[in-house]
């Protein structure tokens, strides 16, 4: 049998408007000065198109960051529009739920009550149709003003916010910078002025028990750590300097880590723009630089894989070249999944752009002679 050489996993990658090769860890600086993207800036700013903020954004696998993209789009994307470029280009398979992780938020391509029916796309969308009638000098009612059944129709969410701002507005802080000893104090003078009397002991204990329980959780929906849908501007959550990461698929899970490196004033790619997106509906997405695929041998032979068995915690561990795939035919079934340029190479049922091959079982002659070769 063949010495079985290591796989070496590259690191390169190719610039898509001179076409040069360069290392990863050259290729932001290699585009800040690129010539033939300069010239295309240039034009882009003669020409009287109308400018709009563009983020230059670098994605890799977080756990796998041979794979890596430099991205170009414009500030007023959504998450959605780059969910759905990555989910396009690197990640789907199965229609699995994704999600961003920005400082203590969350971003998921479907809610906690979209996923358990409590939001219903067109209930949403007629809310929206109602709150374009209302005035807009007309405030909000706090929950004091809110009868019981007006409450109940409330979701938790949005129980905790009017609360968190009512109570804001009766200390006259923010809850997150109240000690627990002066929320306490706050919060039992408030309930005995709303309440009317004067406390017993133990009405007091209960008001101080509940005050413990309540801080805490309202100042996570203060400081936006819970759960929000994609719809949200990249310029509202994102800025230069400042890493955030995305995850497909929460059984398998594909971990991505991104970060804005750089932002500038330009056009936003045309339909026709040789450098924007082929992938998804969004084509105002810019693939600047990507990397080349890396070199994965066949763990039985060393000569370059072709396949991997799914089911390895490394997919290097299940990469096999044609030959050898014959061979462990009996041992993985239709376990095999194709070798591509993508974080998710060889989980679930990722194929890429790649066809999968589908092996012949009863091909006995084909077998036959793959073993003549081997002799």
């Amino acid at each position: 049998m063949a010495k079985v050489a290591s796989t070496k996993l590259t690191s390169s990658g190719k610039c898509n408007f001179c076409l040069s090769e360069f290392d990863k860890s050259k290729m932001t600086q290699h585009l800040k000065y690129c010539k033939q993207r300069s010239t295309i800036i240039k034009t882009e700013n003669s020409a009287e198109a109308q400018k709009t903020r563009l983020f230059h954004i670098v994605v890799e696998g977080r756990y796998l960051p041979v794979y890596w993209m430099h991205l170009e789009m414009p500030a007023n994307n959504t998450l959605y529009d780059l969910d759905a470029f990555l989910r396009a280009i690197w990640l789907e398979c199965c229609n699995h739920l994704s999600a961003f992780n920005i400082g203590k938020a969350s971003y998921s391509s479907q809610t906690e009550d979209m996923l358990w029916g409590l939001a219903d796309p067109t209930a949403i969308e007629a809310a929206d149709v109602e709150e374009e009638d209302i005035d807009e000098d007309e405030e909000e009612p706090d929950i004091t003003e809110l009868s019981q059944a007006e409450i109940q129709n409330l979701s938790p969410v949005e129980v905790a916010m009017r609360l968190s701002e009512l109570l804001q507005q009766e200390f006259q802080a923010n809850i997150a910078d109240l000690s627990p000893a002066e929320f306490q104090a706050k919060f039992t003078e408030l309930m005995a002025v709303r309440m009317g009397d004067s406390l017993t002991p133990e009405m007091q204990i209960q008001l101080s028990n509940l005050s413990v329980l309540i801080q805490p959780l309202l100042v996570d929906f203060v400081n936006d750590d819970y759960e929000h849908d994609m719809d949200v501007e990249l310029s509202k959550v994102l800025k230069v300097g400042q890493k955030f990461f995305h995850e497909y698929d929460f059984g398998s899970t594909t971990k991505l880590a991104l970060k804005v490196v750089a932002e500038r004033e330009g056009t936003a790619p045309k339909d026709d723009d040789k450098y924007s997106g082929e992938f998804g509906e969004d084509e105002t997405i810019k693939i600047m630089a990507r990397n080349n695929p890396p070199q994965i041998s066949c763990r039985e032979c060393g000569k370059p894989a072709t396949k991997v068995a799914a089911g390895y915690y490394y997919f290097e561990d299940g990469a096999l070249c044609d030959v050898c795939a014959r061979t462990s035919l009996k041992e993985y079934e239709d376990m095999f999944l194709p070798i591509v340029n993508s974080p998710r190479v060889g989980v679930c049922g990722y194929t890429g752009d790649a066809n999968v091959e589908e092996f012949d079982w009863d091909d006995e002659e084909e077998d036959e002679a793959e073993e003549d070769e081997e002799q």
